[in-house]
């Protein structure tokens, strides 16, 4: 396998989204199976018609062609191995490659196939091991595989095992998937050539990772000896589930997430270093063959060697308590980087003296005495909630009915209670969307992870906002970050509004990780996370205001068709029935929902902010040139607190949009800036004119308990002037409810996430107000716009 960087990034992001689990897959390969026809004689290598036949099924969409194409040729190539040997060493590998080179073509001739006069497909550099096992009175029965040399082959056992390792999983099915892909014989045992098999496929995505190989295989060719618990010479299943399960490096290669035992165990992750660094058990500096790397904890950063792993001391953080206490004390541990003395000033050199996890200061040894031995916790004091403030839940809160059918995952929040510190402290309460802003989200998990409680922090994608909700609902003060898009925000406010805060709910911030993120420019935290320093997200958060935010209840009922429906109007589900942002109808909907489904189908063309708004560009020309919503006054009627709003009998208008924030299409206003006021004689223009006047003159506030509706004229001119606040869209009503009809199928979105819907009746309510935190200050290179009532010129 020789996959580019890109390719396998491709790959990785692919497998962590597959719609099927490699483990139900192998009995698609038996003779009954699937992808039987598509093996060679020997079971060993599949054809292009079933490598993409397996992409298809176990991704459950069509990756694209050229994708297809690169890893079919990639996966025809040998690794490239990148072991350092002696003269000596390359010398005989010489002469061995020579000696298997005539071998080879001696033996060209010969009937190896047992009289079928073709030789059988072979896996590259490998003895041919058929990876399904097949009954020898079944041989000569009737075969569908093609016995063609020539047809382009890869070697299935490469792609299955890459595959197991990319894909999210547990470590068990990871190892069982492994075992029983390179068990060619169905024995239930490993041989040396299958371990062989093994360790070299591992090397190979492993040099994608970056990983020092040359290292990593000596330590997994030792655990190879010492799973072998029995001397001999194979490994049996139970052998090698139970060798890899206790194994650091490998199960970190194999993308497993080791959970916090509250034992001293450390959470381990591969981390490379931009400076001199030296691990914590050896003492010896960190060098790899690509860089400075070694094994991190996540928790408390005390670094290893993959090679020190074993030895690495059992001195891990506690998150938690076993009983209710006031005090806390610094965690130390040794300085294995230079750093500066809190006490003296100086530099504190490798070794010579220890920082603490908790207030991450740093002091020498004949500092220390100088220094108070409980922790203040630095200067993250205000958003830290301290280990001594949470504690096991008392029995009765342990089986609420509202928790005990809930899986929490592994942290367990159900089964923990908090209380709030006695200071002025506000912790704060991070919840992580790590599929938001390419891998933007997963980096600042882990930095959270340690600049915090790892109690504090909580990846979405395998919680959900819950647990962490409900340990923090019996907190007085408390704050709450969302690192996310607007749908993020959206999911995490409908889960609050399914719980109870005896103390009130508390206020939210938001750090912008989606695309459009409009939500986030109006509460002035900026259109996009730019790798900020997180220590200054935390200071804004700590000077930020407090601000309501309304929220609509949306009711979306489909009305019967006079006749027959066609099966082309059958549409989708409504993603949300609360609306935060905004709710559009038309034109803009029609471009959101295109975009959405070309997401689903090619995700790795959608992994950064600028391309998807790229990909929005293409999307919304060509929706120009083709207007699919032109005429929709004939299509839709509308009512504003009860009065019918006249849409007029221009074929432009192409979309109409209901306003809750002042921030649409990644930062524009629809509703534009509001006229100066002027006095007018009563009685000078009809009743209708003046009230259009008055229009527009309101103002839009996002706590006013008012929805702004407007309609827009689908015309590149104008979408190009209101981007650029030039204009505004055609203001209709501003009003507290809002009932609409359409009487054919339309694409329609709420705050950002698009669907297609049927003829229907939607009913628009106000529902209630969410608290949330705007930033004292605006961020830098971020736009943003005022909340509260906007100035007009009157205000002068």
């Amino acid at each position: 396998m020789l996959l580019s960087p890109e390719q396998f990034s491709r790959l990785s992001e692919y497998a962590a989204y597959s719609r099927r689990k490699l483990k139900d897959m192998l009995s698609d390969f038996q003779q009954d199976g699937k992808f039987y026809s598509y093996l060679s004689v020997d079971g060993q290598t599949i054809n292009i018609d079933g490598f993409r036949a397996f992409l298809i099924d176990y991704f459950g969409a069509d990756l694209p062609s050229d994708l297809v194409d690169q890893l079919f040729l990639s996966f025809s190539k040998p690794p490239i191995k990148e072991r350092r040997t002696s003269l000596f060493e390359d010398a005989i590998s010489t002469v061995r490659a020579k000696f298997t080179e005539s071998i080879t073509g001696r033996m060209g001739g010969l009937n190896i196939a047992g009289g079928s006069g073709q030789q059988t497909d072979r896996s590259q550099g490998s003895e041919p091991q058929a990876l399904v096992c097949i009954p020898e009175d079944d041989v000569m029965g009737p075969r569908a595989p093609s016995t063609d040399p020539q047809e382009p082959r890869i070697p299935l056992k490469p792609l299955i095992c890459t595959l197991s390792l990319l894909e999210a999983d547990t470590p068990e099915n990871k190892l069982d998937v492994v075992f029983h892909v390179y068990d060619s014989d169905g024995n239930g045992f490993l041989d040396k050539s299958e371990i062989d098999g093994i360790i070299e496929q591992m090397m190979n995505v492993a040099r994608y990772q970056q990983w020092d190989t040359i290292e990593l295989e000596q330590i997994i060719r030792q655990m190879m000896v010492d799973i072998d618990y029995d001397n001999d010479g194979i490994v049996s299943f139970d052998e090698w589930r139970r060798g890899g399960l206790t194994n650091i490096p490998l199960l970190v290669l194999l993308g497993f997430d080791t959970e916090m035992k509250e034992d001293g165990s450390h959470v381990w992750r591969l981390r490379h270093f931009t400076k001199p660094t030296y691990c914590n058990a050896c003492c010896s500096i960190l060098v790899g063959w690509g860089g400075k790397q070694g094994l991190s904890c996540s928790l408390c950063k005390y670094t290893v060697h993959e090679r020190c792993v074993r030895s690495a001391a059992t001195n891990c953080i506690r998150t938690y308590s076993s009983r209710q206490q006031d005090k806390l004390y610094h965690h130390w541990q040794d300085a294995n980087a230079t750093a500066k003395c809190v006490k003296c000033k100086a530099t504190v050199g490798v070794f010579q003296g220890k920082g603490c996890r908790w207030c991450h200061n740093y002091v020498h040894h004949r500092c220390m005495s100088a220094l108070a031995q409980e922790c203040d916790l630095g200067a993250l004091v205000h958003h830290i909630l301290p280990p001594t403030h949470i504690f096991p839940a008392f029995l009765e809160r342990k089986t609420s009915t509202s928790l005990k059918n809930h899986n929490f995952g592994s942290h367990s929040a159900s089964l923990l209670q908090a209380i709030s510190p006695s200071n002025d402290c506000r912790p704060l309460l991070v919840l992580v969307n790590p599929k938001s802003g390419g891998k933007q989200g997963v980096k600042i998990l882990q930095k959270f992870e340690y600049l915090l409680n790892p109690r504090q922090v909580y990846d979405l994608s395998k919680t959900g906002p819950e647990p962490g909700l409900q340990l923090f609902s019996t907190l007085k003060n408390c704050n709450i970050l969302v690192c996310g898009g607007d749908g993020t925000i959206g999911w995490v406010l409908e889960s609050m509004d399914k719980m109870t805060f005896p103390h009130g709910r508390p206020p939210v911030a938001v750090l912008p990780l989606g695309t459009g993120n409009d939500l986030a420019r109006c509460l002035r935290w900026g259109g996009g996370y730019e790798n900020e320093n997180l220590h200054k997200i935390l200071e804004q958060i700590e000077k930020s205001s407090l601000i309501d935010m309304d929220r609509w209840q949306i009711k979306i009922e489909i009305t019967e068709n006079k006749s027959a429906r066609r099966a082309s109007e059958k549409g989708d589900s409504p993603p949300y029935s609360i609306i935060n942002n905004y709710f559009s109808i038309g034109v803009d909907a029609s471009i959101a929902h295109r975009f959405h489904v070309m997401r689903e189908k090619f995700p790795e063309k959608f992994n950064s902010r600028m391309r998807n708004k790229l990909w929005y560009f293409e999307l919304g020309t060509s929706e120009t040139l083709s207007s699919s919503c032109k005429n929709l006054h004939e299509q839709i009627d509308i009512l504003c607190d009860g009065e019918s709003i006249d849409l007029g009998q221009d074929a432009s208008l192409e979309g109409i949009a209901l306003l809750n924030i002042p921030s649409i299409y990644g930062g524009s206003n629809l509703w534009g800036r509001s006229r100066k006021s002027k006095g007018r004689m009563p009685g000078l223009f009809p009743m209708k004119s003046a009230e259009k006047m008055q229009l527009q003159t309101r103002v839009q506030d996002i706590g006013d308990g008012l929805i702004e509706a407007g309609a827009i004229n689908k015309r590149s001119m104008q979408m190009g002037q209101i981007k650029a606040g030039v204009r505004g869209a055609r203001r209709l009503s501003q009003c507290s409810t809002v009932v609409i009809q359409t009487h054919k199928s339309f694409p329609m979105q709420i705050d950002g996430e698009p669907w297609m819907q049927p003829p229907c009746i939607i009913q628009i309510t106000h529902k209630n107000q969410a608290k949330m935190l705007v930033a004292a200050a605006p961020r830098k290179r971020s736009s943003w716009m005022l909340l509260k009532r906007q100035s007009t010129n009157d205000d002068n």
